[in-house]
């Protein structure tokens, strides 16, 4: 099992890598936080000092063109009669729409949108209250892949955390969930702070 220590560590070294930090860029795109939204203007005065020019209408038109193309893709690859998992029983296919139904599909659609815009991202299955699978898109920027080779005990780990919420403004929970082969470790972080057993998680 994990220590604390080691969950924040994974975290942590995550956050920074090359490859989230693409994704954080794809998916500022997708938002339409373009560069040109930080661009500024500038002139040289008289004296020949740069000075800023805060007068100067400054439209800064930042077209959603990569929003839009993620949104074709997502909606052409989702597209056709709706029927992608099929079986010619009729007694399967009524099973089969059950546990692949709306909510399935709604699951789906957020996980391509973060595939095409970020290049990665996750969905898991999980044992309902009522005893059956159902399946949860988990954003990639809070699921942190723990190899085998970078534990001491050489068992894998998928962590998995998001914010949870945000009480007045200032305290952020965030929720973290780790998997190993045998079962879910569920902790909870106030900011910053230190990584504690989650006493309020409903297994």
């Amino acid at each position: 099992m994990l220590t604390v220590a080691e969950i924040k560590h994974f975290i942590d070294e995550d956050a920074s890598s090359e490859k989230k930090k693409m994704a954080k860029l794809g998916m500022k795109y997708y938002e339409g936080e373009h560069k040109i939204m930080g661009s500024r203007l500038f002139y040289v005065d008289a004296d020949g000092k740069v000075q800023e020019d805060l007068l100067r209408s400054n439209i800064k038109i930042s077209h959603p063109f990569f929003t839009e193309l993620v949104d074709q893709q997502v909606q052409y690859m989702l597209s056709g009669d709706g029927d992608f998992i099929k079986s010619d029983m009729p007694e399967l296919q009524e099973k089969l729409n059950v546990y692949f139904d709306d909510s399935f599909w709604a699951e789906v659609y957020e996980m391509l949108t973060g595939c095409i815009a970020k290049g990665f991202d996750y969905m898991y299955a999980y044992q309902t209250a009522d005893d059956r699978i159902g399946f949860q898109w988990a954003d990639s920027m809070g699921v942190v892949e723990v190899r085998a080779k970078d534990t001491d005990d050489k068992t894998e780990y998928m962590i998995f955390w998001y914010i949870d919420r945000v009480e007045k403004g200032k305290k952020t929970i965030k929720r973290i969930r780790v998997w190993d082969k045998k079962q879910v470790y569920y902790y909870v972080q106030v900011n910053d702070g230190a990584i504690v057993e989650d006493a309020d998680a409903e297994l």
